[in-house]
């Protein structure tokens, strides 16, 4: 059985358009360009007498994504309609997203239309041209990933053959939180990544901090939590963030970053978290990381 790959574009008023050999829009995904193609730009500086260049950085430049295809109707009113529609869904003006699929294996990435789509008059079938533009380079999972800083204990328990047993003091179990101050974050990706960390206060909390135990950086708020307060931090690059949300009303406390912070980011990889609390941490404070893999390519 052939595995179906194709493309969906869709824009942020949630229309959609389906390229692939079937569609009324066919396209062939192997003769789409930008899909796994980056471009790295190198950042170099020399001195009179200097041999070569010293290298100072790079940067992964924004993504171009070309789709060519051609609208699968022969009666020129259906098929004008479906250009209409095409014209319609890919508006410039709207942001969206392009999801690429292949059997279960599902990549996303935000994109917008760089320019409006060209037609070209074909002997059978009238020929599309769009260009795609990604500022952020990187294909993403559908979903965030999660890792709690905590450790949920197991209460059930089948010490009889007739099934289980339940203590007669009525006492009895489900499971219950053990408090584990460190875990192991795994990027799966391709490069670094930021992340979304909440902390979250079941009591008073003072100043919350999240510590890479591989690299010593230390992320502190100069806070004191009151019970049920939320924080979320977003260390993102361009989208970095501190918010409270306190009685229902979501509040920007940026200024409580300590000055001493850093933003922090995973690395590829193993990344070993621990987080801490002047005051109120174990049984006081709930930490969970959110983030998204990033990948190079499809």
């Amino acid at each position: 059985m052939r595995i179906k790959e194709r493309l969906i574009y869709t824009n942020e008023r949630g229309e959609s358009l389906y390229f692939y050999p079937r569609s009324q829009y066919h396209v062939n995904i192997k003769d789409v360009e930008g899909l796994s193609d980056i471009e790295n730009e190198i950042f170099n500086n020399y001195s009179m007498g200097q041999d070569g260049n010293t290298f100072l950085g790079s940067r992964i430049l924004e993504r171009n994504i070309e789709i060519i295809g051609h609208i699968k109707e022969r009666n020129k009113e259906l098929a004008h309609r479906l250009r209409r529609r095409m014209n319609s869904v890919l508006n410039p003006q709207y942001s969206a997203v392009l999801r690429y699929e292949l059997g279960d294996y599902v990549r996303i990435i935000n994109c917008r239309v760089e320019n409006a789509p060209q037609y070209t008059k074909k002997p059978i079938f009238e020929e599309f041209n769009i260009q795609l533009t990604c500022p952020s380079p990187f294909w993403r999972e559908t979903a965030e990933n999660r890792q709690e800083i905590a450790l949920w204990m197991g209460g059930f328990e089948f010490p009889l053959p007739d099934g289980l047993e339940i203590p007669i003091d009525g006492t009895w179990e489900i499971g219950w939180r053990v408090p584990a101050l460190a875990v192991n974050v795994v990027n799966g990706g391709d490069v670094r990544t930021g992340m979304r960390i909440i902390f979250i206060a079941l009591a008073t909390v003072e100043n919350p901090t999240l510590t890479n135990m591989n690299t010593g950086e230390i992320l502190k708020l100069n806070f004191t939590m009151q019970q049920h307060d939320v924080i979320t931090i977003n260390t993102t690059y361009g989208n970095k963030s501190v918010i409270l949300r306190r009685g229902g009303i979501d509040i920007d406390i940026f200024n409580a970053f300590d000055t001493d912070s850093v933003f922090l980011q995973l690395d590829v990889g193993d990344n070993i978290f621990a987080y801490n609390a002047d005051y109120g941490t174990v049984g006081n404070l709930n930490a969970t990381i959110y983030y998204q893999n990033l990948y190079l390519g499809v």
